[in-house]
């Protein structure tokens, strides 16, 4: 899969996001309240992460 262009002067995930900014602002809200209000364990939620990107052949 060929990776996005990387833009704003953000590296990696930001810098895709970038793109729209709009779109990246509602990610990261989203994103936050999902880490701070989950009663999820934090151990348990970055092995979901992990594993999540270890599916989609993440590199990062």
């Amino acid at each position: 899969m060929a990776r996005v262009e990387e833009v704003g002067g953000l590296e990696g995930f930001g810098g895709v996001y970038s793109h729209c900014p709009d779109l990246f602002k509602g990610f990261m809200f989203r994103y936050g309240v999902l880490w701070s209000h989950s009663k999820l364990d934090p151990l348990l939620k970055d092995l979901v992460r992990l594993k999540s990107a270890n599916l989609n052949g993440c590199r990062y």
